[in-house]
């Protein structure tokens, strides 16, 4: 080889290795991946919107619309760690094109209830049961889509284009559930499931032939016991995963309630749609600062981001003005993704990815563990107290967690 190849070939390889956006956009199945991440996450956006705001229709019912907030998140525990087992033993494309095709058929399934005058409160909760069940399936496999499609050294350029996308798709969905809320319910949802059948033909178009490998390990019961101790097991042995732990239960446990708290402090639904629309602002704001704080150990930018939402939190307690309303939420939405994406990132290249699928359901039942609690909970005992009072409740109990944290010694140095 010569002096001007070898030169060439070191350039290309050192290239390939580069942290870039251009770099990681080339990968056509993560382009894929993305594409079906964006037109989904536009369905979510206002399938979230329109599920709760049924509820709020049917009933006006603060319990009854923390039972369907809390619908969607049991399922994750029931089925959490199980399906994050079963990801890992393979085929992780078909789970997730199974999901979105099920899913798709659930919220058809409402449209025609809603058509017929037949919906009822208690089927807002089972459409939230069974969509949520399939999530359980879905998330572990797109987790572990991207971390075979992306290298390490892209992942957190990937976790950050992720919530940019996640984040700009959020801008627009509270704005057009709020117009399509203003024409029909029926509308809003066929919207959503449109959105799952586009995003099962994008995922069917990814060639990555991992994704599709299945485990040639016959599963039985002692198999699977084996293989989720290996999921808990992982995130112990990784220092700042252990030690945060407790923590991120308590913050998920204290956040809940805002799912129904933005309903229920604004008085119709475009005034919703504002304070959506604000708080994706600020997600993005978040998602692109981030970019400037892969230097610093990630407990900065989780305590930063939990300081800058319990902060806007704690003041929307003492103001009525909609406009200052509106500049809090973006205030708690840039502090968001300031934590997620920093634990996220942290996830995906601490954790193997033979076992990533299992740890992450793992990790995603402790943390969604306390919120069906919180969720009904606040619903209860929002008939004694205001919104206000809750606000301000959030905020005091999200800085003393956040202290412990910062005077835990093995989360404050961990890199």
């Amino acid at each position: 080889m010569s002096e001007s190849s070898a030169e060439a070939k070191i350039i290309t390889e050192s290239e390939e290795q580069k942290d870039s956006f251009k770099n990681l956009i080339a990968i056509k199945d993560y382009r894929l991946l993305i594409a079906g991440q964006f037109v989904s996450a536009l369905g979510d956006g206002v399938y979230a919107l329109s599920l709760i705001w049924a509820m709020k229709i049917l009933t006006g019912s603060a319990l009854l619309m923390s039972f369907v907030l809390a619908a969607e998140v049991v399922p994750t525990i029931l089925f959490g760690i199980i399906s994050g087992v079963l990801v890992d033993r393979g085929n992780q494309k078909m789970y997730m094109l199974l999901a979105d095709i099920f899913r798709g058929i659930v919220v058809v399934t409402l449209v025609l209830l809603f058509w017929f005058n037949m919906l009822n409160p208690w089927m807002l909760i089972a459409a939230a049961v069974l969509v949520s069940s399939f999530d359980a399936f879905f998330l572990p496999a797109k987790t572990v889509a991207i971390k075979t499609i992306v290298p390490d050294h892209l992942m957190t350029r990937a976790q950050s284009v992720s919530a940019t996308i996640q984040t700009v798709v959020g801008l627009a969905a509270p704005a057009l559930a709020g117009v399509l809320l203003l024409y029909s319910l029926s509308t809003a949802f066929l919207f959503n499931a449109a959105t799952f059948f586009i995003s099962f033909l994008f995922i069917l178009f990814i060639k990555n032939k991992a994704l599709s490998e299945k485990s040639t390990e016959k599963l039985n019961l002692k198999i699977f016991g084996k293989d989720l101790k290996t999921g808990f097991k992982t995130i112990v042995k990784v220092p700042i995963l252990r030690g945060m732990i407790i923590y991120l239960v308590l913050i998920n446990f204290m956040l809940a309630p805002i799912a129904i708290l933005f309903p229920l402090f604004v008085d119709n639904v475009s005034q919703l749609a504002i304070v959506e629309i604000a708080f994706f602002i600020g997600i993005l704001v978040g998602s692109i600062s981030i970019n400037f704080m892969n230097k610093f150990p990630k407990i900065v930018p989780m305590v930063t981001g939990l300081i800058l939402m319990l902060g806007a939190f704690g003041a929307l307690a003492f103001t009525n003005n909609f406009i200052i309303i509106t500049a809090l939420v973006a205030i708690a939405g840039i502090g968001s993704p300031l934590v997620s994406i920093a634990l996220q990132s942290l996830f995906m290249v601490k954790v193997p990815r033979e076992v990533l699928g299992r740890s992450q359901s793992t990790m995603r039942v402790l943390l969604e563990s306390s919120k069906p609690i919180s969720l009904l909970l606040t619903g209860a005992l929002l008939v004694h107290f205001s919104i206000s009072s809750f606000f301000l409740g959030i905020a005091i109990f999200g800085g003393i967690v956040v202290l412990m944290m910062i005077l835990n010694p093995v989360i404050r140095k961990a890199e």
